[in-house]
């Protein structure tokens, strides 16, 4: 195990070395002080740089690890400032759990895994087992000394612990799960996500004075102790960690290379089988540029209400959550309704971020409007007009799943913290939210015709798009200012929708044909 490390870590050093003389050589200053290959060739320099590169290294390492600790402190002081200790050991276990399924180093991927295990065919499961021990062995020393800092207590001994236990059982879970599903879980967004909204939520129980005490992380550790020893038992019998490594570093190599851009495209063009036949109750009564959008619509719903539905499943979390906790402490609960009820605009940029508008337009370009833009009849301003109204119906759909969510969820959180005197509320409330998502629908297409983005291979090239794309953030996050009752706020935002979606179809018609083309 000892000689894997050392002749890892001598492969990892030395293209770093020879990586950093490359780009000091590119400086015309350095090009002429060291022409030649005079600084590859000089042991003196490489070990300077192989000295300073240990240095700046480890400053690295300890610069992230202090960053760590900084924040859960941060944290700690700001949820809970009466109770630090048990705050900042409450928040470390959670942030462990999420990271747990989320900070997997077997199927993780580098350069140093690239030469180490491709290149120089150095033995996969040693390789593996050599970098699980390194790193368990550096996280158990800086986090035990980084944990004692903050609260000055032994007992952090059991929390570090409960790190190791976690981390084998953790990287037990995600190469089962990609052996399962060909992904690993870092890379699988709606769990990465469930895990660390979920992960952080939790980490707020102390505000309703609800804390991971020493003895539950104790007796966790006594049950958990043979699970995380079967699960290395588990690891180690695996045989075909080179073919793995081979599939990830071969893969991530192409992605850190200008082809990177080739596998995004070719994950928005993937149609599952199931998805290619369409049952013939959908086309029913369906015909033109109607029949057109459904068939595209239902042999790429899976790309296109992938991320809707787990916003919407995240969004009712959040709510439940949100539910509970106003439930169990009456100063979070008024703070919650005093919020609702003068500052319902800060929903602009929760939406803006909600709706999927961008990522379906590029899907339609990627998978259809790439071809169709070929041909001249396709550019027509009557066929741009009919096609547009119907992706507006079928773009609107999708973001109004994770919409209806939130247009009910607030209404009911509305009412579970002090109600409101104004009754109109509960409806202007969800109407608001349902405009918001109409508007970024049809804004999102509304840019893309009048500026399509896309070259001919499908990369993006427009400036203008990007700027709008920003602007709109821009505007959007400006509203987190804005102070105004719930009720006027609502009827001005269905206004601006209206106004919006007819001017929209009278700039469309006019200017798409002239616009709406490959780059």
């Amino acid at each position: 195990m000892l000689n894997t490390i050392r002749m890892s870590f001598k492969i990892d050093t030395t293209y770093a070395i020879n990586s950093f003389i490359y780009s000091l050589k590119r400086l015309p200053i350095f090009k002429d002080l060291f022409p030649g290959d005079g600084l590859y060739k000089s042991k003196k320099a490489k070990s300077i740089i192989r000295i300073l590169g240990f240095i700046l290294s480890s400053a690295r390492l300890l610069f992230f690890k202090l960053l760590y600790f900084a924040t859960i402190y941060f944290l700690a002081t700001y949820i809970n400032p009466k109770n630090i200790t048990e705050t900042t050991l409450h928040i470390y276990f959670f942030f462990t759990v999420i990271g747990m399924f989320i900070n997997n180093k077997i199927l993780s991927t580098s350069t140093k895994k690239y030469f180490s295990i491709i290149l120089f065919n150095m033995d996969a499961k040693q390789f593996m087992k050599s970098s699980l021990f390194q790193d368990i062995i550096i996280n158990f020393i800086t986090h035990t000394i980084g944990l004692y800092l903050l609260v000055k207590t032994p007992i952090v001994i059991l929390f570090t612990i409960f790190g190791i236990l976690v981390r084998l059982i953790g990287e037990r879970i995600n190469l089962y799960h990609y052996n399962k599903y060909k992904i690993s879980i870092p890379y699988n967004y709606p769990i990465y996500w469930t895990v660390v909204i979920l992960g952080l939520a939790l980490c707020l129980l102390p505000i309703i004075n609800i804390t991971i005490s020493s003895k539950i992380v104790m007796i966790l550790n006594i049950i958990l102790l043979p699970i995380a020893y079967l699960s290395y038992r588990s690891l180690m019998k695996v045989d075909n960690y080179k073919l793995i490594y081979k599939k990830l570093n071969t893969k991530v190599r192409a992605l850190n290379s200008n082809q990177s851009k080739d596998y995004t495209r070719q994950a928005m063009m993937d149609i599952k089988e199931k998805d290619k036949e369409i049952s013939a109750k959908k086309l029913k009564g369906k015909k033109g540029y109607d029949l057109f959008n459904t068939i595209f619509f239902e042999r790429h719903k899976e790309i296109l209400l992938r991320s809707a539905k787990w916003y919407a499943l995240v969004s009712l979390i959040v709510i439940i959550i949100t539910v509970i906790i106003t439930q169990l402490s009456p100063e979070l609960k008024q703070s919650l309704n005093n919020f609702l009820l003068n500052n319902i605009a800060w929903f602009v940029i929760v939406m803006y971020f909600i709706n999927r508008g961008a990522i379906i337009t590029q899907a339609m370009f990627y998978n259809c409007d790439h071809s169709m833009l070929t041909f001249n009849f396709y550019r027509n301003p009557k066929v741009i007009l009919n096609v547009f109204k119907t992706r507006v119906l079928t773009v609107s759909k999708v973001n109004l799943i994770p919409a209806i969510i939130i247009a009910i969820g607030l209404p009911i959180l509305l009412y579970l913290t002090g109600g409101t005197s104004n009754s109109i509320d509960y409806i202007s409330i969800p109407i608001f939210i349902i405009s918001l998502s109409i508007f970024f629908s049809i804004h999102y297409l509304v840019i893309y015709y009048l500026f399509q983005p896309y070259d001919k291979n499908m990369a993006m090239k427009s400036l203008t798009y990007s700027l709008i794309s920003m602007a709109t953030y821009i505007v959007a996050y400006s509203f987190t200012d804005f102070k105004a009752s719930t009720t006027t706020f609502s009827i001005l935002a269905i206004i601006a929708t209206i106004v919006y979606s007819i001017v929209a179809l009278a700039v469309v018609y006019k200017k798409a044909p002239t616009t709406f083309k490959i780059k």
